[in-house]
């Protein structure tokens, strides 16, 4: 009896401790953002001035972490509630809509520092531990290390440095576009070592693959000399995407104001890239006999025996590209599919078979 009584005990005082924590823990406001905002304004002397904004949504992880595990804890709770009004908002729910297209929130949870005007001072983005993400907050509470601050920065004074200053703070608050805005803005003002630096090269994945760009026609116009610079391997590696791309576009109809001549000067690259992709062969063929119009040949591509023995990935692109065009008919997509199922459930069928012969 006595042992039962001091297991319930400890349960009871276990529960307590938990329930004091969180009671300790970071205070939310119930309200809008317009009122956690006129709070701020209006607060007194010693009163916080500045608005924390958690901006999260039902289905994020990182968020549910943060709710549950990080933002109960003291050491969080008596920083962020001495200095901040909190509040929390779903970006998907009600005004959240709103707040995330006007403060471009792009990856969840985003933490938002406010002035009581509702003007960013800077952000935090995605789930940290208790000392980081409190370390990470109080760097953030100085607006020269903003993304916006780091931009004009930038604009003040056109250094390589700057231009990296502004890419790294860009990256860490998940602004893709506007990097990709910005590298199109200063890609033809640097010179080749800087253009086809390894530290630059980070930062050009979304340029790359996106056959309109200037870091993309830059790339195909220079190609020798950043192979020189990067190695022909990784050069090939990164304009393939691009190049797919283009493709994938050209035979779905959407270059049909575009010069053919201007297409495959770019799109006769493919055969000519190192590596043994299995499908780039068959996407410059795809291409060509599209401008041919010989569907037909096309058509003929779509055999499950030779398309079977690729990967997923190269296997899924070829089937993507045929599969786009306007003249492939529904009875053709419909055959091909039949016949992809018939030869997975034969593969199967064998394996099965395989496994149930008795063991010697």
């Amino acid at each position: 009896m006595k042992k039962a009584f001091l297991v319930i005990l400890s349960i009871c005082m276990s529960i307590l401790m938990t329930a004091q924590e969180k009671a300790i823990g970071t205070i939310f406001e119930t309200g809008t953002l317009k009122q956690a905002l006129a709070k701020a304004e209006t607060a007194k002397k010693n009163a916080p001035k500045l608005v924390f904004l958690d901006c999260y949504t039902e289905w994020c992880g990182p968020c549910i972490y943060m709710t549950d595990i990080i933002f109960p804890k003291k050491q969080v709770g008596e920083y962020l509630n001495k200095n901040f009004v909190n509040i929390k908002i779903d970006m998907e729910k009600g005004e959240g809509v709103e707040i995330a297209k006007k403060y471009n929130i792009r990856a969840y949870p985003t933490f938002l520092i406010l002035d009581s005007q509702g003007n960013e001072i800077n952000r935090v983005v995605g789930s940290h531990y208790v000392d980081e993400f409190i370390d990470k907050i109080k760097k953030a509470l100085d607006p020269s290390t903003s993304p916006k601050a780091k931009k004009t920065a930038y604009k003040n004074n056109k250094t390589l440095s700057n231009a990296f200053a502004y890419l790294e703070v860009a990256e860490n608050a998940f602004f893709n576009k506007d990097i990709k805005e910005f590298i199109e803005e200063i890609f033809p003002t640097l010179s080749s070592e800087d253009k086809f630096s390894e530290k630059l090269w980070t930062y050009l994945a979304l340029n790359i693959s996106d056959p309109w760009s200037v870091v993309f026609n830059t790339l195909i116009d220079n190609k020798a000399e950043a192979d020189n610079i990067l190695t022909r391997e990784r050069v090939d590696r990164a304009l393939k995407s691009g190049l797919i791309n283009y493709a994938m576009l050209y035979v779905s109809g959407k270059l049909k104001d575009i010069n053919t001549n201007e297409v495959f000067s770019k799109l006769n690259l493919l055969p000519y890239m190192s590596g043994n992709d299995p499908e780039i062969p068959f996407i410059h063929k795809i291409a060509k006999l599209y401008n041919e119009e010989k569907i037909k040949e096309i058509e003929s591509l779509l055999h499950i025996r030779t398309l079977g023995r690729m990967s997923d990935a190269s296997r899924g692109l070829i089937e993507k590209m045929i599969f786009s065009i306007e003249e492939i008919s529904y009875e053709t997509k419909l055959k091909y599919n039949n016949a992809k199922i018939d030869y997975y459930n034969s593969i199967v069928a064998r394996i099965k078979a395989e496994m149930e012969k008795p063991q010697k």
